[in-house]
């Protein structure tokens, strides 16, 4: 096939293994999956899903069990034999792409063994990169080089992590306007009179200090609805929690959300909080915020400095020595922006629509049935 064509493509989608692809999703990897997938079949193009147990319209007969369900301390915790056997179910994948007919294969798993084993595949395959360098897979960089496909990173921060011998584009990630949109003022945003109500949504991990948020919030004198999955139960137990019980009822606890309850929760805030404490990726929590309308202070760290540079409705705010209330002291400021240009300024910068369109330029480009 030319694959300058406007013929629909055959593109297998390796998702991550260790949460299912459907709401609520575990994480921002999820989310870009699920929506990629979507999109590119709302295209016309015929696209197959492997990922794991418990997923949406992907293919059940590959999907990865390993660590389905397994609960530890954190998001990157592995059992005794748990990186052995989800490697395992990568490579019996990966044979099964082998002996397959994919004109493209996108892959967006943190596993090494897609990497060592692209040479084998008919079929391109392009690789991207959410989160920093992760140590098997960077020893598959180092190894085998440009056998191991084409890149893709989500920021320039991302990849400055990671050695990639062939070089990689970044093709940042965006968010679905139509679903992550304005809102009608409700009692929690500060034009009704109403004291502002701040709101932090994301995993419940230590990298993304939603600690901080609550800190923050107290500090401003603020209410605050924190919404996220508990990735971490060590962190939860020992660092959130405490500050739950002693912030009482200023903070609401919702846990995961769905998108139904957790579009509206954000788009009718004063103000969203955003607190990496370490390089953060990319930042979709901040985008979509910002496709609300609602504005956003967080901590200038990794991609969130590089994206959110000069995007209007964002105070960047220097982690410091003190980030709580450095953020405490951004919040009145924040309130002060133009929510319907804070929202048509997200929307014009990151359109998912607009990714998709990158990517999809990005496979028709490519030599369909060379594989490299």
């Amino acid at each position: 096939m030319d694959a300058q064509s406007d013929e629909p493509m055959t593109i297998a989608v390796i998702g991550p293994s260790r949460f299912p692809i459907r709401e609520p999703y575990a994480g921002g990897l999820e989310v870009v999956v699920a929506k990629e997938v979507a999109a590119l079949r709302s295209r016309g193009h015929h696209v197959t899903l492997f990922a794991a147990a418990g997923s949406e319209g992907h293919d059940p007969r590959f999907e990865f069990t390993a660590m389905s369900g397994v609960a530890g301390f954190g998001d990157s915790f592995y059992p005794k034999g748990g990186y052995e056997a989800d490697a395992a179910e990568f490579h019996r994948l990966m044979d099964h792409l082998a002996e397959s007919r994919f004109d493209v294969i996108l892959n967006h798993s943190l596993s090494h063994v897609p990497l060592i084993r692209a040479a084998e595949m008919d079929a391109r395959m392009i690789t991207t990169l959410h989160c920093p360098a992760l140590a098997p897979m960077q020893d598959a960089f180092d190894q085998f080089g440009g056998l191991t496909g084409m890149v893709h990173a989500v920021s320039r921060s991302v990849l400055g992590s990671w050695r990639v011998p062939q070089g990689a584009e970044v093709i940042p990630n965006g968010v679905e306007t139509r679903i992550w949109r304005p809102h009608p003022p409700s009692a929690t945003t500060h034009t009704s009179g109403i004291p502002p109500r701040a709101v932090w949504c994301g995993r419940i991990v230590p990298e993304k200090a939603p600690h901080l948020a609550v800190d923050a919030a107290l500090r401003a004198g603020m209410e605050l609805d924190l919404a996220g999955r508990i990735g971490d139960d060590r962190y939860m137990r020992t660092v959130l929690a405490p500050r739950l019980r002693q912030a009482g009822d200023s903070v609401r606890f919702h846990g995961a959300l769905g998108r139904e309850s957790l579009v509206p929760l954000v788009a009718r805030a004063s103000v969203a909080l955003v607190t990496p404490c370490w390089e953060e990726p990319f930042g979709l929590t901040a985008i979509e915020p910002l496709a609300c309308g609602t504005p956003v202070v967080a901590l200038a760290r990794g991609g969130i400095r590089e994206i959110l540079r000069g995007q209007p409705g964002v105070v960047l705010v220097d982690p410091g020595r003190d980030p709580a209330s450095a953020l405490a002291a951004a919040v009145p400021v924040a309130l002060t922006f133009d929510r319907v240009a804070t929202a048509r300024a997200a929307a014009a910068a990151f359109s998912h629509e607009r990714r998709i369109d990158r990517v999809e330029a990005r496979l028709r480009a490519l030599p369909i049935g060379v594989a490299g």
